[in-house]
């Protein structure tokens, strides 16, 4: 049996639009220590058709078809199958430039880190921007300096700024990222990258930040993930109480990591929901928060650097005038796209 590098591992569902281009950005790269796993996961659309014909035509693509189950039982079907040493994942919708592997592998070589983040492109209508991941200067960090440097940043430093929460475009060992993904509730579709991420982090013995925007990230607007649902903050408090339940050494500062966590991401799905003008679910959004985990955490939260308009959003969510935030948010989006249409 050949020992591979790299187990690149691709769920599928209803992204035929995008499947060529995406298998075809692997099979391109200049490295070719790789096996391709594609998952489809119960796609209704041709995704499965395109699936197998890659696969009876590369003999380092496999297939898995599965029922659908979502994101983190595709990524589990997917990597109990792969062999290689590190796994990269890439989202059926998205794609890689062409020596994204071969980068990665002249890191590992170099490093031998267990887990290596790059940053990526925002890719919408034909048009790239490159979004830089800053929180942390390139170079390699071992174990002790990964406590000083990367820690404090994994979830929300005081600025809310963290290290990309994706799984997508980050290369991580096998061995390292196998139980921790398999870990995972398939019941989850809000935070289930962070929820894979966060235990990898920490049980990692070293790290490598490389700036290099190799992974094409597509921004669709039929994407389920521009979807609001007030399932998210039900979510929320579930991926919460999982960081709780991690049986591993945890960070200094853990517990306002998760308080800045928590109100981070209820800022940003109340902001969502302002700006999407979804007025109908104001009562239900308030319940969510003001009755979860999330409304102590929030309260906790300290930050220094943030904008104005979050600033005052936090302050209002601090003494649960949820409602009040919301229709602030709302007004500022308002107002934003009135000056910009200007």
């Amino acid at each position: 049996m050949i020992n591979l590098l790299f187990s690149v591992i691709v769920p599928i569902y209803k992204v035929e639009k995008y499947l060529e281009r995406c298998v075809e950005s692997v099979l391109n790269q200049t490295c070719k220590d790789f096996e391709l796993i594609l998952v489809d996961d119960g796609s209704p659309d041709s995704c499965p058709q395109i699936c197998d014909s890659f696969a009876s035509q590369n003999p380092n693509v496999k297939v898995v078809h599965k029922e659908n189950g979502g994101l983190v039982s595709a990524r589990q079907a997917g990597i109990k199958v792969a062999s290689g040493e590190y796994v990269f994942n890439l989202d059926g919708d998205d794609a890689l430039v062409p020596n994204t592997l071969e980068r990665a592998k002249s890191i590992i070589e170099k490093t031998n880190a267990d887990i290596i983040s790059f940053s990526y492109m925002e890719y919408r209508n034909g048009q790239t921007k490159e979004m830089v991941n800053t929180v942390v200067p390139v170079g390699f960090y071992n174990k002790e300096d990964m406590e000083k440097y990367v820690y404090p940043h994994i979830l929300s430093d005081k600025n809310m700024k963290n290290l990309f929460y994706f799984m997508a475009g980050r290369v991580i060992r096998r061995t390292l990222v196998t139980p921790h993904q398999l870990n995972i509730s398939t019941k989850i579709c809000l935070g289930e990258d962070i929820s894979c991420m966060l235990p990898c982090y920490i049980d990692a013995q070293s790290f490598y930040m490389d700036d290099t925007p190799v992974y094409l990230y597509t921004i669709r607007d039929d994407s389920l993930s521009t979807d609001f649902n007030t399932r998210q903050l039900t979510q929320l408090a579930e991926v919460i109480k999982g960081f709780y339940n991690l049986n591993l050494k945890k960070p200094e500062d853990f517990e306002e990591q998760v308080a800045r966590y928590s109100c981070f991401m209820c800022f940003a799905i109340l902001a969502a929901a302002a700006e999407g003008g979804h007025f109908k679910y104001l009562n239900e959004i308030k319940g969510l928060i003001v009755d979860s985990i999330n409304n102590e955490l929030i309260k906790k939260a300290e930050f220094e650097q943030i904008t104005i308009k979050t600033k005052i959003s936090i302050a209002l969510m601090k003494k649960e005038h949820i409602k009040t935030a919301f229709y602030f948010l709302y007004f500022v989006s308002k107002i934003k796209s009135i000056l910009n249409k200007g």
